[in-house]
Formats: structure tokens, C-alpha cells, sequence
């Protein structure tokens, strides 16, 4: 997500290709044999393979962009049900086109025929198909999106270079329903500190998109809270129960539009991303709020091939722990240690007196953005040599929220 939408986009179009291509080529192999009766000749015998066998791959290619696009050639099983449902669309929509072009009707027999095919005439389409999905799309898509899963050293040096430089920015206007029971005075106030964070983001060199609203969901705004976003592998939020579900779709398609590749945990897991925090290849998981252990475990499986070493922080109940712990781009941690049960879990960290102190966003590798009811804390940041920018955001606070819950960032 880096760059949006185009590494992950051209990854899929690519792995779809290969297996496409692949697939043409196993199933003209086996079935560009010359005529028995010696009438054609082998160019023309190509020829009819080829008019029979385009539309089926097309359609097969097709269908593999479309799964490609719901994360599923990024493994092999995955790829194979891709290549099952293009396979028997594939080779069903050639023959029904084959009947109709022939005048023939498309009765009983004729379906019948359709799918006793594809283990008869369709049978080399059939097994080039499937097995150019599991065993192709998965390693192109793969090497085409930069995931190299044989190579945890290079993913972690890659994300520790990327912890304090700029990206996109993803962002969410105050929705009705946060605004309702607001004076006038604070209506205004709170979209003008909504603005003031874009400009800042703007203005360091940041890249912001706007998540469409969700009228009806007052926490809507709180964008951080929906999902975690580990360059273009993101991990959609499992809120407990019902609540805030509503809120993630919008924002599914956004990043998924932005070229993100989605993961989502399972029951009985419980993820609010705003309880992460990532470092330099370690990811610190607050445990006991809004994220429970089941979450954590699912955690481990989906990023530890990338790299990411993952720790659980035991936090006072109703904390996300992006609201007491940030990394500085040097590498510190910053904590507010009076919400943190066992602050040693952190190794060495530099601890703060404000409990809005920890609660900061590095815009690059010499700013930092932290609100200013945190005055202690930005002053100390100043002393140890970086630029501070103080926001205003007095009105989100006010709703219970974070500067980082404010925004999903993807770092270039």
C-alpha cells in the first residue's frame, strides 16, 4: 500500500496471467494433436485449439483477478478453489457459446454434455487450470508483491526502515452522530480540529485520503480503531459483539481499493488495532481492554512470516495501549507506565508523566505530533532535538478518543 493500488494490483493481474497462460498452454499441448484424418493441417488443427480454448482461459483469467482481489492467491489451497470456479465457469460459458454459434438448443442433454466434458474433451483444461492455481498464481502473486516468506530478515529490516517516514494517511470526517449533542461552538471546534490534523499531515509530506462517512456511528471518526495497517498486509478489526461493526465496511473498501491485502482473525478472537503498536519489527499488543487473547495468537500466525515479533501488554481495562505507548523514530518507546501492569515487557522505554504524553504520531523521522494538552511531554520531546507540532484536539478528547486513533497511516 505503499504505493496504492499499484504493486498489489499488478501482483494479481501478473499471478493471474501466469496461471492463464499456463493453462492455455497445458491445455493446447494435449489437445493440438494433428487431425486423425489427415484433411487438416497441424496450423489448422492449432488454430481450432485455440478458437476452442480462448474464451474458457479468458474467463478463467478473469475469475482469477476477482479472487485475486479477495486475498486468495496469496496461498496454494486458495489459489486452488480460484482455479476450480474458473475452471467450471470457464469451460461451462465455451460450450454454452459453442451451442448457441451452432444453432443447437441449450436443453437437458446439452447441459449434460457441458459438464460430462470436463472429464472427457475439457479434461486437459481442467487439470491445467487447477493445478496452474495452486501451484502458480501463489509464488508469482507472492514474488510480484514483495512477500518473501522464506526471509523474516529482510521483512524486519524493511519494516524498521519504514517506522518514521511519511505514507498515506487515511482519514474520517466527525459523523452526525458524533456531532448531535454538540453546541454550535463545539460542532465547529471539532471540524476545525478534523482539518487542522489533515493540513498537518499534508504539510509533512503525507498523502491523505478521506474514509466515506458513517453518518450513524458516533466513534466513526476514531478511523485507528478499524483496522491495523502493516504496509499492504492489513488486519481488519473483530470488535466484541456487535458494536462498531458497521464502521468497518467502508473502510474495507477503501484500503482495499488503496491496494491493501486483508486479513481478518476468527472467532472467538477480539481485535480493536488501536491496541497495537508497532515497532521496529515488533508489534506490542495490549491484552485485558479491548483485545483479548485469542486475538493475540491469531496475531502471531499472520505476521510472524512477515518478520514482526509480536508481545503482549497487560493494560488497565477501557486503555488502548496506542493511547499510553508510541515509538519515536529513533526507536524509543514512549509509555505512560500507570496503565501498563508490568511496564518491564517493553524493555527500556522512556516514560512520560501525562497520560496524553505516550499518545503521539511521527510524522517523520525529526517531527512529532502530539496534542497539546500534553505540554510537559512535548517540551521534553523539543529538549531531545525533535520538532514538535501541537494539535488541538481537545473535542476528540473530549469523546474519549487519541491523536493516533485519528487516522490508519501506511508508510512508504
Amino acid at each position: 500500500m505503499t504505493t496504492p493500488a499499484s504493486r498489489p494490483t499488478n501482483a494479481i493481474f501478473g499471478a493471474a496471467l501466469a496461471a492463464a497462460a499456463v493453462t492455455l498452454a497445458g491445455t493446447l499441448y494435449q489437445t493440438n494433436q494433428r487431425d486423425l484424418t489427415f484433411v487438416l493441417t497441424p496450423g489448422q488443427t492449432f488454430g481450432t485449439a485455440f478458437g476452442l480454448a480462448a474464451l474458457p482461459v479468458l474467463v478463467y483469467l478473469l475469475v482469477l483477478v476477482g479472487f485475486g482481489y479477495l486475498g486468495m492467491l496469496r496461498t496454494w489451497w486458495g489459489g486452488l478453489v480460484a482455479g476450480a470456479v474458473g475452471v467450471l465457469l470457464g469451460g461451462t460459458i465455451g460450450y454454452i457459446v459453442q451451442i448457441l454459434t451452432n444453432g443447437l438448443p441449450l436443453d437437458g442433454s446439452a447441459w449434460g454434455a457441458i459438464f460430462s466434458e470436463f472429464i472427457g474433451l475439457n479434461f486437459p483444461f481442467t487439470v491445467a487450470g487447477l493445478l496452474a492455481g495452486a501451484l502458480i498464481a501463489p509464488p508469482a502473486f507472492r514474488a510480484l508483491a514483495g512477500i518473501e516468506q522464506d526471509a523474516p530478515a529482510r521483512q524486519s529490516a524493511a519494516v524498521a526502515a519504514s517506522t518514521s517516514a511519511p505514507g498515506s494517511a487515511f482519514l474520517r470526517i466527525p459523523s452526525d452522530a458524533f456531532l448531535e449533542n454538540a453546541s454550535d461552538e463545539s460542532k465547529d471546534a471539532a471540524n476545525d480540529q478534523w482539518e487542522a490534523l489533515v493540513s498537518t499531515f499534508e504539510d509533512h509530506g503525507w498523502g491523505t485520503q478521506a474514509v466515506p462517512t458513517a453518518a450513524h456511528e458516533a466513534d466513526s471518526v476514531f478511523v485507528g480503531d478499524t483496522a491495523l495497517v502493516l504496509g499492504e498486509q492489513v488486519v481488519l478489526a473483530r470488535p466484541k459483539g456487535d458494536a462498531r461493526r458497521a464502521e468497518l465496511a467502508a473502510v474495507k473498501e477503501t484500503l482495499i481499493d488503496a491496494g491493501a491485502v486483508l486479513d481478518e482473525l476468527e472467532a472467538p478472537a477480539v481485535l480493536d488495532p488501536a491496541d497495537v503498536v508497532a515497532g521496529d519489527g515488533v508489534l506490542f499488543v495490549g491484552i485485558g481492554g479491548a483485545t483479548n487473547a485469542s486475538a493475540l495468537r491469531g496475531l502471531r500466525r499472520l505476521v510472524e512470516p512477515r518478520g514482526y515479533r509480536v508481545v503482549g501488554v497487560q493494560v488497565t481495562q477501557g486503555i488502548r495501549l496506542s493511547e499510553v505507548l508510541s515509538v519515536l523514530p529513533d526507536g524509543t518507546l514512549l509509555a505512560w507506565p500507570g496503565a501498563i501492569e508490568t511496564p518491564s515487557v517493553l524493555g527500556r522505554y522512556l516514560a512520560v508523566d501525562e497520560p496524553r504524553g505516550a499518545a503521539v504520531v511521527a510524522l517523520d523521522e525529526r517531527t512529532i505530533a502530539i496534542s497539546n494538552s500534553a505540554g510537559g511531554t512535548a517540551r521534553m520531546l523539543g529538549n531531545l532535538g525533535y520538532e514538535v507540532v501541537t494539535l488541538d484536539i481537545s473535542e476528540f478528547e473530549r469523546a474519549g478518543g487519541s491523536l493516533p486513533r485519528l487516522s490508519l497511516r501506511s508508510r512508504d
